[in-house]
């Protein structure tokens, strides 16, 4: 080696370092074997101390790999993705996987244009958070036919025999709405999204809530937007009377929701929570609003995580284990935007 010359960590290195074997090394970086908590930690150190790369180009050639996986998003601008991606980035630069990013708006045209740009590509596996529609299922279908591996993340949540990571909406609502009726809130708004599976599911966990502890639901307060958009609740809020308020709270099926609302009571000269209290459901602007709402958190950055190890999981050992179907719960986070009644 010539004078002055750094020398380049090698994967010996790495394995001299954390104490092991080159081939336990190797199973961690590949994921193809079982390896314990504790190897893998001194691994991962070890890694990361030396600044070891391990040569993508070499393995992928070797395993017939790209060590590229795609991610297809319904939309880049929400937040909610923004997490999930940072969730998956953080598995997967641990074994050297870049993350491919294809926006969909919402759109299936641009869903089939994306798929066909991800199949070309070849990528390791898949990762695909999209709506519920009939040409979304033909999506999967099309990946499912190609034998690339797939995971889902929050939606859709129909698929049979696919591995998925979703929000257990219902409870998420039902807890949300426990929460409102605990601080003495009779007359609950309702605030979904018209042909919404989530939004549906949201409004099932609301009912849920509003039987059990009051023994019926007020029809007339149940309120559904077009989209999730923050104008479209906006609208929609705007139907209300606000000349004798029969209701004293507002639950929002997406903190976009809860935005328009809040915007729309200020119009209407209806403080938050001083006569309305606002809760929303997601997390995604719950901390940039005045005020700030009160709203259900989706731990997104752990549903990244999740879904990114399964994918790998299946990339390393395809018939590997029976399919995963796991719901995580939102928390509660109380802001400024409700109050409780009681304490009047």
């Amino acid at each position: 080696m010539e004078a002055g010359k750094q020398h380049s960590p090698n994967i010996k290195d790495v394995a001299k370092k954390a104490g092991v074997s080159v081939a336990t090394v190797s199973a961690v970086i590949n994921r193809n074997r079982f390896v314990s908590d504790e190897l893998t930690r001194r691994v991962l150190e070890a890694i990361e101390e030396l600044n070891y790369i391990p040569n993508r180009v070499a393995r992928g050639l070797k395993k017939k790999r790209t060590f590229i996986i795609a991610y297809i998003i319904p939309d880049i601008t929400n937040p909610i993705f923004a997490e999930v991606v940072r969730g998956i980035q953080d598995v997967m630069e641990k074994v050297s996987y870049s993350v491919s990013l294809y926006n969909s708006y919402f759109s299936d045209k641009k869903l089939f244009r994306n798929l066909a740009a991800v199949l070309e590509s070849k990528p390791d596996g898949i990762i695909l958070s999209a709506w519920h529609s009939p040409e979304v299922e033909k999506a999967v279908s099309l990946i499912q036919e190609s034998g690339t591996p797939l995971v889902i993340a929050h939606s859709p949540r129909n698929m049979e025999n696919i591995d998925s990571i979703l929000v257990d909406d219902e409870e998420g609502a039902y807890d949300a709405v426990n929460t409102l009726i605990k601080w003495e809130h009779k007359h609950i708004v309702s605030l979904g999204v018209e042909n919404s599976t989530t939004s549906s599911l949201r409004e099932r966990g609301y009912r849920k809530a509003l039987l059990e502890k009051r023994g019926i639901v007020e029809e007339d307060l149940i309120f559904r937007a077009k989209s999730f958009s923050s104008k479209s609740a906006f609208d929609k809020i705007q139907e209300l009377d606000n000349s004798d308020p029969n209701f004293t709270a507002i639950f929002a099926h997406s903190d976009s929701l809860a935005v328009g609302a809040i915007e729309a009571l200020q119009e209407m000269g209806l403080r938050v929570p001083e006569n309305v209290s606002v809760m929303g459901f997601d997390g995604a602007y719950a901390f940039c609003t005045v005020p700030k709402i009160t709203t259900m958190v989706i731990p997104n950055y752990e549903i990244g995580n999740k879904v990114a190890e399964i994918l790998l999981e299946r990339i390393n050992l395809p018939h590997s284990g029976s399919v995963i179907k796991e719901e995580i719960k939102p928390h509660l986070v109380v802001q400024k935007s409700t109050r409780c009644l009681d304490k009047d």
